[in-house]
């Protein structure tokens, strides 16, 4: 071989050589290759959430991958070999063979969804996909990829259902719903607001909320939606009108949501709109039944209070405000001879008269019962409050026609005017009820102006009240004693027991000061007990002392009538041992004819007690005769105005006269009250008056100052001849 054939044998040997090491590098670069992808696919199933499965025509698992043992708790050696389609829900196995077996020539298979057993007995919902390679040499197998929807299936049912339910109870909502875009333009409604604005469903679809409002309320809802998608407020609820299709408003109550999607952004508002209408006119009723008379339908006293406050603080010298108080007469006898129904219509009567008898810019206001009042602003002076007071007493007593018949009631009125800018509702209130009560106790059908003067009595009667009260238990009253002189021996045959009130910081009351408040009160009743006991127990010290004297005290027309006067002072007696023969009870005449029948039994029961009667203050009281010997009285007391006069009134004379004869007549004994001069006396000895007191034997004084001297000796200068 030439030199050249080596050459070329060389050449042939090096060129094969790194053909080889060419192929070896490739086959090596592609079996690297291989082997990564291999293990970037085997990484893929290991990891992967779903279940990549490789199975053979009878459904045995070639393969399945780590998920299966995640997902359904089967542990992969168990699986290994075994029958996948065994796994698959009954219900739902033949639909799956079908589906994957079916299908050859490798082409997909669409998702299908099927239930697998899992470990723990249950069920989870697959979706799966896969490729029938049954006929491919390389595969030889069904690779089927299969994801767990249970948990996405089940919210979606969640989700369904909810939507299920918003759309139930939206449409059959008991209020009116709507769905509204960010620019208030409705696009969804339920059956309810079609009913509550009387719109067909289209009309309302596409509607402005904001045209379907009262134009009065537009700008509240406007800023409630505006708040809302600003972000101030996740809900805003408002008060609004709403227009019906017949253009009647409808109150409702608007409540809005704004609902957002997951970056935030407004979506839509939901709107809940509740029909208020009824709720709103009941409010309205009720607000006016708290501040008007349900009977008359007049504004009541907290209306009226509310009026004055606002009128007080414009009033000025010139514009002063007056208050006038009304109170009917005798409404009391309506009531109980026509009945109740028929006062109620007579107050109604009375009610429309004085709306149409003020000005309009006045208010009259029923108080109860039967007081009403009526506020005047811009009043100059106290004629123009009269004027209007006279005009409302005319008014009032035109009569009045009722189903029973005409009736005519009369008013007594007090008028009160501001008299500073510090006058308060209440102070002139009291002021026109002070002077209507002034009106009532001056013979009642009168009108009468509030005067200061008469206010300070007014306190000053209220406060003598409460302090008579206390007085009673403080021991604050005493019985002062003032002597009876027989005109014929000169001597004290007895004392009247006069009350008096030592006042702590006043002094020494006089009776004329609180004995016709304690009338009023009642507290006359425990007061005239106290005054007997007292009397009785200083008799009967007297009595130990060798003064064989008697005791008068007076009876008030209160405690005649009281059912309890015989139980308590036959208890006074007992308690206190005196003889009853020596007690005198003095009852004025004008008592007595109150109710003379009456006071017949009343004395006749306290006769029985032993104790001896008087009438006291004799002719003032217009005494029928035929009375007057009836009743079991020894004594009449000539009042001491007639005693005055004697010796230089021919007419007291006269009188004084006929009262002594008429008591002798009648076998009674006389006593003249308020002797104070020697005259006096001579007049009365002249007359054959027996007894006498005042002044001129002795001033009342306390019984430690009582001198008893004269019970056994003669009063000088007193004894007749």
């Amino acid at each position: 071989m030439g030199a050249g054939g080596a050459i070329g044998m060389f050449v042939t040997a090096l060129v094969l050589w790194r053909h080889e090491r060419r192929t070896r590098r490739l086959l090596s670069s592609v079996t690297d290759r291989l082997r990564a992808s291999d293990e970037r696919f085997q990484a893929l199933v290991r990891d992967s959430s779903d279940i990549v499965c490789v199975i053979d025509a009878a459904g045995a698992v070639q393969y399945i991958s780590p998920a299966a043992e995640r997902i359904l708790g089967h542990a992969l050696t168990s699986l290994a070999g075994a029958n996948v389609f065994e796994y698959v829900h009954p219900d739902d196995r033949q639909r799956v063979v079908d589906t994957f077996l079916a299908n050859k020539g490798g082409m997909p298979v669409e998702p299908i969804e099927f239930r697998v057993l899992a470990a723990d007995g249950t069920y989870r919902l697959m979706e799966a996909v896969g490729n029938n390679l049954l006929d491919n040499p390389k595969i030889g197998g069904l690779v089927i990829n299969a994801r767990d929807i249970t948990e996405r299936k089940r919210s979606e049912i969640e989700l369904r259902d909810a939507q299920e339910r918003f759309r139930s109870a939206f449409e059959h909502a008991a209020i009116g719903m709507a769905l509204m875009s960010i620019d208030g333009r409705l696009f969804r409604v339920n059956r309810a607001l079609v009913r509550m604005l009387g719109r067909a469903e289209d009309q309302l679809l596409g509607a402005s909320l904001f045209a379907l409002t009262h134009v009065g309320d537009r700008e509240a809802v406007t800023d409630a939606v505006d708040r809302l998608l600003a972000g101030e407020v996740h809900s805003h609820r408002v008060e609004q009108r709403m227009l019906h299709v017949d253009d009647r408003m409808v109150w409702v109550s608007l409540s809005m949501s704004l609902v957002r999607d997951l970056s935030g952004k407004p979506l839509y508002v939901v709107s809940q709109i509740e029909d208020i209408t009824e709720r709103k006119a009941s409010g309205a009723r009720l607000a006016h039944l708290a501040i008007h008379d349900p009977l008359t339908g007049l504004p009541n006293r907290l209306l009226f209070v509310d009026r004055m406050r606002r009128a007080l603080a414009s009033a000025d010298a010139d514009h002063r405000v007056a208050v006038v108080f009304i109170d009917l007469d005798h409404f009391k006898v309506v009531n109980d001879s026509l009945g109740h129904p028929a006062g109620d219509r007579l107050l109604v009567a009375i009610a429309d008269r004085l709306r149409a008898t003020i000005r309009p810019s006045d208010t009259v206001a029923r108080f109860g019962g039967d007081e009403f009042t009526v506020l005047c602003s811009d009043v100059p002076d106290e004629l123009a409050a009269q004027a209007l007071a006279d005009r409302i007493a005319s008014a009032v007593s035109r009569p009045i026609t009722l189903a029973e018949g005409e009736v005519y009631v009369t008013a007594s009125l007090g008028i009160a005017l501001s008299e500073s800018d510090l006058e308060t509702p209440e102070t002139l209130l009291r002021n026109a009820d002070a002077a209507m009560y002034t009106a009532k106790e001056q013979g009642r059908a009168r009108i009468e102006i509030f005067r200061r003067a008469s206010h300070d009595r007014a306190v000053a009667h209220l406060r003598t009240g409460s302090e008579l009260h206390r007085a009673l238990q403080r021991n604050e009253l005493e019985m002062h004693y003032q002597p009876i002189v027989n005109l014929e021996t000169g001597r004290v045959t007895g004392f009247e027991a006069l009350l008096r009130w030592r006042h702590p910081e006043r002094g020494l009351v006089p009776p004329d000061d609180f004995i016709g408040l304690a009338e009023e009160t009642g507290l006359v009743v425990p007061i005239g007990v106290f005054a007997l006991e007292s009397a009785c127990q200083q008799l009967v010290q007297w009595h130990a002392h060798g003064a064989p004297v008697s005791c008068s005290v007076n009876l008030s027309p209160r405690q005649l009538v009281e059912p309890s006067l015989m139980g308590e002072f036959s208890d006074v007696l007992r308690r206190t041992g005196v003889d009853p023969d020596v007690v005198w009870l003095e009852i004025t005449e004008s008592t007595l004819m109150r109710d003379p029948q009456s006071a017949v039994t009343t004395l006749e029961a306290l006769r029985a007690l032993g104790v001896h009667l008087a009438v006291d203050d004799f002719g003032t009281g217009y005494s029928s005769m035929s009375y007057l010997k009836r009743f079991p009285v020894e004594t009449l007391k000539v009042d001491r105005t007639f005693v005055d006069g004697l010796g230089r009134d021919p007419e007291d004379s006269a009188i004084c006269t006929a009262i002594v004869s008429l008591a002798h007549a009648l076998g009674l004994r006389a006593i003249a009250e308020g002797v104070e001069t020697p005259e006096q006396l001579a007049e009365l000895r002249t007359l054959g008056c027996e007894y006498a007191q005042g002044f001129l034997f002795g001033r009342p004084v306390p019984a430690s100052n009582v001198d008893l001297r004269h019970a056994t000796e003669a009063w000088a200068g007193v004894a007749g001849g």
